[in-house]
């Protein structure tokens, strides 16, 4: 058997920075084959109770330790492999705490196996798979995909991918084994403290990484072509030709299997609904065959909010569901949620209206449960609407933990963050988004983590007043979507929610969020890429450019920017978006080595559609394309969302079904049309994520490609 190891990794860090807790430290297990369905279920379980939420013990335990502010990178249960990984730990540590962050691990795991593992934490743990087993949803991925997913790792490695999905049979299983007693205790044994296939990795930040990969390629790439051959080099040259020559080869689509224009259905489903009040809200019951699940929105118009307010609502969303209640703290809250729900989340929303421009702003909390948990269901969304309870101590974790993932993700959210600076340059509505969800938001969170514990008492106060706006009985657009014969006792109990709140009404204009500086943008992060956008201001939905718009997009990315960004370029991406509900058009480059050359493509892409003959087939497959972007499969939860967001927004069947019959009379002519007016003739904003030296040395390349420089 081999003993424990431990191994170190770098990764890229800003020497601009205090990097002394910046580190990561993760313990692992190699542990059981995944091709054993009953095991895998008992792993499964078991990663959900020790870090499935807040109150998990060892999830609390880690945070508890103040070694650290969220969970490391590769915490809980990894099935990808042919044998499965477990891993346990913390970021945000200082790298000579790794061994501590061990210790907590081991002596938890030591403590939950000698004194026995909470029951009703087990008996959550199998509600949430049951629930993820019963729910036959498409949010996220198809429902199929999901089902795919679940047998892979038995098919790919000698097992029965069947018996993966039959999750009754392994429960059975499982119960029995519970009966017999301790059987988590003896699998914590025989899988973690007594298995030596263990590791300690740490991830430790490293300010001269990128220099120095970068310079030991260059000398690797030297030493090559020192090497070369007058014959190898003629070859390079050769294969370097031919690649061109097929990247630029007209592909022959008609070996594809296609549908035909012809083959698009017309019609919408309708989705009927029945509206009621819940004292002074508004309740709007969707009936849909949810296989005995109820999913339920609470909305609220946070328009009102004054700027300083909308800034905390990401914090907000957060501290409402991790937080304490009705005398309860925050663990018990955790337990309630996983023992009674599907989840519950809440977040800012910002809707576009169809028509003209404007926007909606809606909190929502969203959540789902079992039907035979509708009581305990809407008796803790009271507690956390009606008597939510925010303790300093907690309020800190919370922040420390958004703050580390952020800090620790910035990578990962670079063309999310390019994203939205360019679209917050064009008006207020991406001006909000860039607050709630981009580098705005980012710069709060930053703001709030520099406050000690004893300096939250005024972030408290501006939470709860947040909390108090925004919960009031006339503010309230409630959206169920259930079976039938839920409608009467869900009536009644959410008619005992709303009683529970203020019946005060809102005072105040709505405050309207500037837009950002037009000026084109960069900003730095340690990444060796870049994330390009380029964005142009369109038309509303019900325009009748919008279709041509939204085909434009799709033909450009396939048809030109895939080719130049992706296969060219080295991109791991290249799009053309075309925001039909914002009116909005954008052109954007993924984990892009290149900058000034993209920008480039982006204009030659214009002049392309513009000056070059359009393919008929390529037009055929962008309208089919832009078709399953407006229609897509919904899932019965999906549907009654959809349907209450459009009916508030304007995007009736009557608006989405004329919408559709543009799309599909769409033409070349059309395309270069649209093309000219709002790609040549209007303005754009741009924005770009990348490291600094690229950036530099795209300033250098093209003097004045950007006239605002700054850290992310």
């Amino acid at each position: 058997r081999k003993a424990p190891t431990e191994a170190t990794e770098p990764y890229p860090a800003n020497p601009a920075d205090d990097n002394s807790r910046k580190s990561q430290a993760l313990v692992a297990w190699v542990t059981s084959r995944t091709s054993d369905s009953f095991r895998m279920l008992g792993m499964n379980l078991l990663s959900e109770v020790l870090l499935g939420n807040a109150g998990s013990p060892l999830r609390k335990a880690l945070i508890d330790s103040g070694l650290g502010s969220a969970l490391a990178d590769g915490s809980g249960l990894h099935d990808d492999f042919r044998e499965a990984v477990f891993g346990a730990g913390l970021k945000g540590v200082a790298i000579e705490d790794a061994e501590k962050v061990q210790r907590v691990v081991l002596q938890t795991l030591e403590g939950l196996a000698d004194h026995g593992v909470d029951a009703s934490q087990v008996d959550a743990a199998i509600h949430h798979l049951e629930f993820e087993k019963r729910e036959r949803s498409n949010a996220g991925f198809p429902y199929a995909l999901r089902l795919l997913f679940t047998a892979m790792p038995a098919y790919q490695h000698g097992g029965n991918p069947l018996s993966a999905l039959n999750f009754d049979a392994d429960l059975e299983h499982l119960q029995r084994a519970r009966a017999e007693g301790r059987f988590f205790e003896n699998l914590i044994r025989a899988e973690m403290l007594d298995n030596e296939h263990r590791a300690l990795l740490k991830a430790v930040p490293d300010t001269e990484l990128e220099e120095r990969q970068r310079r030991e390629e260059l000398e690797r790439l030297v030493a090559i072509e020192a090497k070369l051959t007058a014959r190898e080099r003629a070859r390079i040259v050769a294969d370097a030709r031919r690649l061109k020559t097929e990247q630029d080869a007209k592909q022959d689509l008609s070996v594809l299997p296609t549908l035909e224009l012809s083959d698009i259905p017309m019609r919408f489903e309708d989705v009927p609904s029945v509206d009621a009040k819940a004292g002074e809200a508004r309740v709007e019951f969707y009936s849909q065959p949810t296989n005995g699940i109820t999913y339920l929105d609470i909305r609220s118009d946070f328009s009102r909010l004054t700027a300083e307010q909308k800034d905390l609502l990401p914090l907000f969303g957060r501290v409402l569901t991790q937080s304490g209640a009705a005398g309860q703290d925050y663990a018990v809250i955790a337990a309630r949620i996983a023992a009674n729900t599907g989840g519950v989340g809440a977040a800012a929303q910002v809707q576009s209206l169809a028509e003209r421009d404007d926007y909606l702003q809606s909190f929502v909390i969203s959540g789902r449960a079992l039907d035979r948990n509708a009581t305990q269901f809407i008796d803790l969304l009271t507690d956390l609407v009606a008597r939510l309870e925010i303790e300093p101590h907690r309020l800190k974790e919370i922040i420390g933990e958004i703050g580390t993932r952020l800090e620790s993700s910035l990578a990962g959210l670079g063309f999310q963050f390019a994203l939205l600076r360019a679209h917050s340059k064009l008006g207020s509505e991406g001006a909000i988004n860039d607050r709630l969800q981009g580098i705005g938001m980012l710069h709060t969170m930053r703001r709030l983590a520099r406050l000690e514990e004893t300096q939250l008492g005024d972030v408290i106060e501006d939470l709860q007043e947040i909390r108090t706006l925004l919960f009031r009985q006339n503010a309230l657009r409630i959206i169920v979507t259930c079976e039938e014969a839920m409608i009467p006792p869900l009536e009644e109990l959410l008619t005992g929610l709303v009683g529970e709140l203020s019946k005060e009404r809102a005072d105040g204009q709505p405050y309207i969020v500037p837009p950002v500086e037009r000026a084109a943008e960069a900003r730095t992060v340690s990444v060796p890429v870049a994330f390009n956008v380029r964005v142009f201001k369109t038309v509303r939905y019900t325009h009748r450019d919008s279709p041509a718009l939204l085909v434009l997009a799709n033909y450009l990315r396939d048809r030109f920017l895939h080719r130049e960004l992706r296969e060219k370029g080295g991109a791991y991406g290249g799009y053309a978006q075309a925001g039909v509900a914002s009116g909005t058009f954008y052109l954007g480059s993924y984990r892009d080595p290149n900058i000034v050359r993209t920008y480039d493509v982006f204009d030659q892409a214009v002049r392309w559609i513009v000056d070059d003959d359009i393919d008929a087939e390529g037009l055929k497959e962008a309208i089919l394309g832009s078709c399953g972007d407006v229609d897509p499969l919904e899932s019965p939860d999906i549907k009654g969302r959809r349907e209450a967001t459009n009916r508030v927004t304007g995007f009736t069947r009557e608006a989405r079904e004329r919408f559709k019959q543009r799309l599909l009379a769409v033409t070349t002519d059309d395309l270069r049309r649209v093309a000219r007016a709002y790609l040549l003739s209007s303005p754009a904003a741009q924005t770009t994520v990348a490291g600094p030296d690229m950036v530099e040395a795209a300033r250098k390349e093209r003097p004045g490609l950007f006239e605002v420089v700054a850290p992310v």
